[in-house]
C-alpha cells in the first residue's frame, strides 16, 4: 500500500519512488497524503516537501509548480527542487540579499514585484531548510 511519487522541475526528475508518504507546502497550507487520499490538484509555495518510504525521511526544497494526487500516485511539477544536501548556504543568502534589495527599489512593476517576491521566497525556504542539514 504505497503511493507512486514522481517529483519533477523543468530541468530534470528528481524523484520517481513508491513511498509511504508525502509531505508538501501548498499554498493554502501544508498537506499530509496517505494511500488512499482523495484526488487533488493545489498550487505549491516555496517549502519543504518530504517523502517516507520504508522508515526514513527524505527531505528536499521546492519552489512554486502543483502537486496531483490521483490513484495513488503523486505527481510534483516544481519550478525549482533540491535536496537538502545539494543546497549552497552562501548562494541562497547572496540570493536572498539581491531579492531583498530588488524589492527595496522604487518603481517596480508588479511583474517585477511577483518575480523579486518569488526569489526571496526561494532564498528563505532554501536557509531555512538548510539550517537542519
Amino acid at each position: 500500500m504505497k503511493l507512486s511519487l514522481s517529483v519533477v522541475t523543468p530541468e530534470k526528475q528528481l524523484v520517481t519512488e513508491e513511498v509511504d508518504q508525502v509531505n508538501a507546502p501548498g499554498t493554502e497550507g501544508d498537506l499530509g497524503i496517505l494511500f488512499d487520499h482523495a484526488p487533488i490538484l493545489t498550487n505549491l509555495r516555496s517549502g519543504q516537501l518530504s517523502y517516507e518510504k520504508d522508515g526514513e525521511t527524505v527531505v528536499m526544497v521546492v519552489s512554486g509548480g502543483y502537486l496531483e494526487v490521483t490513484d495513488n500516485r503523486v505527481t510534483v511539477l516544481a519550478e525549482t527542487g533540491e535536496f537538502l544536501s545539494e543546497i549552497d548556504r552562501e548562494r541562497a543568502q547572496k540570493a536572498q540579499t539581491q531579492a531583498e534589495e530588488l524589492l527595496n527599489k522604487p518603481g517596480l512593476s508588479e511583474e517585477e514585484f511577483i518575480e523579486a517576491q518569488k526569489k526571496l521566497f526561494r532564498a528563505i525556504a532554501r536557509l531555512e531548510n538548510s539550517e537542519n542539514n
